[in-house]
């Protein structure tokens, strides 16, 4: 079994800097989106640190939020870090939740993942980017990791070197899987475990977060 780090942020929800507004849904969601007329977004820039992301510096991983970005190293050759985030996830409604992502260095098998739906990190699902050539899509169950789909990611979709967008997007029963807006996958009747969101870190390699960002339709 491989070796599992958790920073887990034990913080009730969201706070400050993150913005939350009601709107009306867009006009293309009539077409791509959850059906109903309002929806609640939310939004990290990681400007500052005003929400308690966890920073830390030890020989295995480091984290810090530096020039508007998250930084997250594993420093371990071998080994999954995953940090979790408490954001009170929706687990029964239809939502959008994306992040930026770009790796800042890496030596090795690496990879990195954008998690959501987690109770914690031997529950949860990864939507995973592997050495910036191919996807998996992953749930871990009580540490068990089980790949659900993946596959190559086609040399127009991804921009090696710079920041890749991750989206998740449920509809019904249904979760969509998007890299730079481009679909890419969906799996079907996922349940998920709990309400927190994170990263994972796989291998000795750092990555930088540009954003998070989510769209929450009401029951």
């Amino acid at each position: 079994m491989k070796n599992i780090f958790i920073i887990l942020l034990a913080i009730a929800t969201f706070v400050s800097n993150i913005q939350l507004v009601y709107a009306e849904s867009p006009s293309e969601k009539a077409a791509s989106g959850p059906q109903e007329e309002k929806f609640m977004r939310t939004e990290e820039q990681f400007d500052n640190n005003a929400n308690n992301w966890e920073i830390f510096n030890t020989t295995m991983a480091s984290a810090r939020i530096e020039n508007g970005k998250y930084y997250i190293e594993n420093k371990s050759e071998v080994g999954e870090l995953f940090i979790l985030y408490y954001q009170d996830f929706p687990l029964g409604r239809e939502f959008v939740i994306e992040t930026s992502i770009k790796t800042v260095k890496a030596s090795g098998k690496h990879s990195y993942g954008f998690v959501m739906g987690a109770s914690d990190a031997s529950n949860s699902y990864v939507f995973q980017i592997i050495g910036d050539e191919t996807y998996s899509i992953k749930k871990y169950q009580k540490g068990i990791s089980e790949e659900l789909s993946g596959g190559k990611i086609r040399r127009m979709v991804f921009q090696k070197d710079s920041f890749n967008t991750l989206k998740m997007e449920k509809l019904g029963s249904k979760i969509r899987f998007y890299i730079n807006n481009y679909y890419v996958d969906g799996v079907s009747d996922i349940s998920l475990f709990g309400k927190r969101v994170g990263f994972l870190v796989e291998g000795k390699s750092e990555i930088a977060v540009d954003y998070t960002r989510s769209q929450i339709w009401p029951d």
